[in-house]
């Protein structure tokens, strides 16, 4: 799950340059910071196999709050979004929900595997 999440993070992260390069705007790299926090979990993840838990469960819930926060913001305000806007913010959203189930089914594979 570690290398699946950096990919993930990887999308995010290049997600939000590319719309601060087309905007300007420091918002539109909001994509990139979540990007850039499941990375660095990830990474974690994969340097300390005791913590790998741990540090995937921090992961999904920082995958939780990325789809979280351009949920409310489209629920809010879809109407009044420029289209980049709107498609940085589905673009996040998208990708921090498929992210959140592929955590979800690895988190319950995982649990009813035996040890």
């Amino acid at each position: 799950m570690p290398t699946t999440t950096l990919i993930f993070a990887a999308l995010l992260v290049a997600l939000g340059l590319g719309a601060f390069a087309i905007s300007g705007t420091p918002t539109a790299l909001m994509p990139a910071w979540v990007g850039l926090g499941l990375g660095l979990c990830a990474g974690l993840a994969l340097a300390f196999d005791g913590a790998r838990k741990h540090l995937m469960h921090g992961a999904a819930v920082l995958a939780l709050l990325g789809a979280l926060a351009p949920a409310a913001a489209l629920v809010i305000r879809a109407a009044r979004m420029s289209p980049l806007a709107l498609t940085v913010n589905v673009g996040m959203l998208a990708l921090c929900v498929v992210l959140l189930v592929l955590m979800v089914r690895s988190f319950i594979a995982a649990r009813r595997s035996p040890s």
